[in-house]
C-alpha cells in the first residue's frame, strides 16, 4: 500500500474523476467532501505525484490514469476484470467489465455503464446494504467505502466508466468460486456469476444484479433481492427465497418460492411447483 495519501482538491462539476493513492491506515475520519453529496461531482489531480500517473490500459478513460492498481500493461479484461471484485460486490445494470489488475497492493478494475450518475446513486444504496460501509473520507471523489478485510475502497467515474480501487485483503468473486468445490457462489458479474457445480448448489446472495449461469442439473438457491437471472441448461431445483427476482431457466425439476414478488419463466419441461410467498409466479416460456 503506497505509504502517503495524495491530496485531490475538486475543480468542478465537468473535471474529470480519478483516483488518488490510498495510505495504509485505512480511511480517515475527516467529514466528507463537497464530491460526497453529488453524483455528478467528480476531482482531477493536481500534484506531480498523481498527474506523472497518466498511463492507463487500452479503453480505459484517461481520467482514472491515477487509480491505484492500474498498470498499462498485463491485467484482466471483460468477466476475468469484473471476477477480481469482492464476492458480494454489487454492480450496477448493464456493466461490462474494462480492465482489472493488482499493482502496488491496490485492486483496481474498471467498468462501462449507461450511466455514471445513477451509477453513483445505486452504489450510494447497493453498498451497505452489501456489506460496504460508506467512509467519511471518500478522497475528494463521488464515493469511498470499507468492508470486512477492507482497509480503504475508493469509487471514481471518467466518461461512461467507473473506477474501484481497494485495498485490503479480501476474497474475490473468481476466486469464491475456485475454492467452492461442489458449491459455488455466483455474485457481481452482469453476465456470469462465481461459475456452476455440475450436480452440486448454486447460491446466488447478490441483489439487483443481472446475471447468466451454466445449471448443469445444479441446485439453484437464490436468495438475493430484485435479481434478473438465466439459467442456461437444465437445473435440478430452483429455490427462490429473495423478493422481486426475475429467473428465466431452461429446465428444471423442481421450483420452490418462497420469497415475494418472485417470478420465474421455464422454457421446456414440466417442473414440480411450491409457492409459499406472496404473488409468486411460474410461467412457461
Amino acid at each position: 500500500m503506497n505509504p502517503a495519501r495524495l491530496t485531490i482538491p475538486i475543480l468542478g462539476l465537468a473535471a474529470a474523476a480519478v483516483l488518488s493513492a490510498c495510505s495504509a491506515g485505512g480511511p480517515a475520519t475527516a467529514p466528507p467532501s463537497s464530491a460526497s453529496t453529488s453524483a455528478n461531482v467528480t476531482a482531477s489531480p493536481a500534484s506531480p505525484a498523481s498527474s506523472a500517473q497518466v498511463s492507463v490500459p487500452a479503453g480505459v478513460p484517461a481520467g482514472l490514469g491515477a487509480l491505484p492498481g492500474l498498470s498499462s500493461t498485463g491485467g484482466a479484461s471483460g468477466n476475468d476484470a469484473l471476477a477480481l471484485l469482492p464476492a458480494k460486490f454489487p454492480l450496477p445494470s448493464g456493466a461490462a467489465g474494462l480492465y482489472g489488475g493488482r499493482t502496488g497492493g491496490a485492486t483496481a478494475v474498471v467498468f462501462t455503464v449507461p450511466d455514471v450518475s445513477a451509477a453513483i446513486a445505486f452504489y450510494r444504496d447497493a453498498l451497505p446494504k452489501a456489506g460496504f460501509p460508506l467512509a467519511a473520507d471518500s478522497l475528494g471523489f463521488p464515493l469511498g467505502f470499507t468492508g470486512s478485510g477492507i482497509t480503504e475502497g475508493v469509487i471514481g467515474v471518467s466518461g461512461n466508466a467507473v473506477g474501484v480501487s481497494i485495498y485490503g485483503t479480501f476474497t474475490a468473486v473468481g476466486e469464491a468460486s475456485a475454492g467452492s468445490g461442489s458449491t459455488a457462489t455466483a455474485a457481481g458479474s452482469p453476465t456470469t456469476g462465481g461459475g456452476s457445480a455440475a450436480g452440486g448448489t448454486i447460491t446466488i446472495a447478490q441483489d439487483s444484479t443481472p446475471l447468466t449461469e451454466a445449471c448443469n442439473n445444479a441446485t439453484v438457491n437464490l436468495e438475493g433481492d430484485s435479481d434478473d437471472v438465466t439459467l442456461t441448461g437444465s437445473c435440478q431445483a430452483i429455490n427462490v427465497s429473495g423478493d422481486s427476482d426475475h429467473v428465466v431457466v431452461g429446465s428444471a425439476g423442481s421450483v420452490n418460492l418462497s420469497g415475494d414478488a418472485d417470478e420465474v419463466t421455464v422454457n421446456s419441461g414440466s417442473p414440480a411447483v411450491t409457492k409459499t410467498g406472496n404473488d409468486d409466479m411460474v410461467l412457461a416460456g
